[in-house]
């Protein structure tokens, strides 16, 4: 057998390797589109149980890869970025915003429990208005809830007549927890922007 003929084998034999390992896992990435199946609506209280949905994977099911797979639906690409965002946002904004993602990193089985603790078992979800966050009107549900930086956001960069909606795991009894930004409904399903004005200054 020479040179040439040996260097083909060997190449045939890595190709079928690596699609026998494509087969193998195929039925895994199936599983994880199915886990997505979470029924989402334009509503808080939906917002609401679909991250109780989360909380209960990691803590109750003990299914983190499907808790992983929940809480990354929420990370938006540009398109969905754009459904927040005024018509005039130019692309280095939505690279601006893109870039949390990867400061934050990607949501895995591993790290996934960090999203709550265990005995933060209560979703509190509060919305607001562009308009409403604009304005920042003192006693209001933006004063209470929404971080102070998100009045300049809503002034420059987001979505007129738009309903955004601060979320936090809290434990019961608690006035307060782990508390996630700036979600909206992207016209399929639930989008978190995420803490953007530390990009957008």
């Amino acid at each position: 057998m020479n040179r040439r003929t040996k260097m083909f084998n060997r190449s045939c034999y890595y190709f079928l390797t690596l699609m026998l390992l494509v087969l193998s896992f195929s039925p895994l990435v199936a599983h994880a589109k199915e886990d997505t199946s979470f029924r989402q609506e334009n509503r808080p209280e939906n917002l609401k149980d679909f991250l109780e949905s989360i909380h209960q994977a990691i803590y109750t099911k003990k299914d983190l890869k499907q808790a992983a797979v929940l809480y990354r639906s929420l990370f938006p690409d540009p398109d969905r970025i754009r459904k927040a965002l005024k018509d005039n946002v130019s692309t280095d904004v939505i690279e601006k915003i893109m870039s949390i993602q990867r400061e934050f990193g990607v949501p895995n089985e591993y790290n996934i429990s960090e999203v709550a603790q265990a005995d933060q078992t209560i979703v509190k979800v509060h919305g607001a208005t562009t308009e409403e966050i604009a304005l920042y009107q003192k006693d209001s549900i933006p004063f209470y809830e929404f971080p102070g930086r998100t009045k300049q956001v809503a002034e420059r960069f987001l979505r007129p007549n738009m309903m955004f909606y601060e979320a936090e795991f809290v434990k019961s009894g608690a006035g307060s927890g782990i508390k996630y930004h700036l979600f909206y409904w992207d016209g399929k399903r639930w989008t978190m922007l995420g803490p953007v004005w530390r990009v957008l200054r």
